[in-house]
């Protein structure tokens, strides 16, 4: 049998069903959807940056407090590599007057002999707010007195003495009278003389090792 509508013909189109309309409702519930599910990603994504962020701010707070405990250890290095300077300083300024006295022994001629020496050092002090190794260091000086045969051997021990590295500005003061208790029979030339004691020493010479050093080779 045919199926006969009795909805009125003005009212048909409201049972009809709007393709369009749900196609666009759809569309609109997938776009939501895939809004929320991307929010929950991004979400889940952000809290698992801010748990990483999170955990290097606690790498780095750690990191901070252990370089600020080894800050002392620097401040205490830097003391160390200052007071090493000042005494390389001092070391290598020392006066070495068992070297002055090996050289004075093996220059003067067996014809002249020593009645008095001087030999007048100041200690090496460090420079006053350098911190460094720079030293102050006042003028030392030699003197000699002694007696010879005769003036060509006063000259020849002034040509002797000019020959010990350490002796600089080497002068006759006098030159006559024996010094001293001598053989009246023979003839004595007494003799004085001055020179200046210079430093010899590398200003770069090797600190002798300390006693935990040798023992650590």
């Amino acid at each position: 049998m045919r199926r006969i509508n009795l909805v009125p013909q003005s009212e048909r189109v409201r049972t009809s069903t709007d393709i369009g309309m749900l196609a666009l409702i759809g569309l609109a519930v997938v776009v939501i959807f895939g809004l929320g599910m991307g929010y929950y990603l991004l979400n889940q994504q952000l809290d698992q940056k801010k748990a990483e962020l999170s955990g290097y701010q606690d790498q780095t707070s750690q990191l901070q407090s252990q370089a600020a405990s080894l800050d002392s250890y620097q401040a205490l290095a830097t003391q160390r590599q200052q007071k090493e300077a000042i005494v390389q300083g001092i070391y290598a300024r020392r006066t070495l007057v068992a070297d002055v006295l090996d050289d004075l022994s093996q220059v003067i001629p067996d014809t002249a002999w020593f009645v008095s020496l001087k030999i007048q050092t100041d200690t090496p002090v460090a420079a006053s707010g350098t911190g460094t190794s720079s030293t102050v260091k006042q003028s030392s000086s030699v003197d000699i007195e002694g007696n010879t045969y005769s003036f060509e051997q006063v000259a020849q021990v002034l040509r002797r003495l000019e020959l010990v590295p350490a002796l600089d500005g080497v002068t006759l003061v006098s030159a006559g009278a024996a010094k001293g208790n001598v053989d009246e029979t023979k003839q004595v030339k007494g003799f004085s003389i001055s020179a200046t004691l210079k430093q010899t020493q590398a200003a770069d010479v090797s600190l002798p090792l300390a006693e935990g050093e040798v023992v650590g080779q």
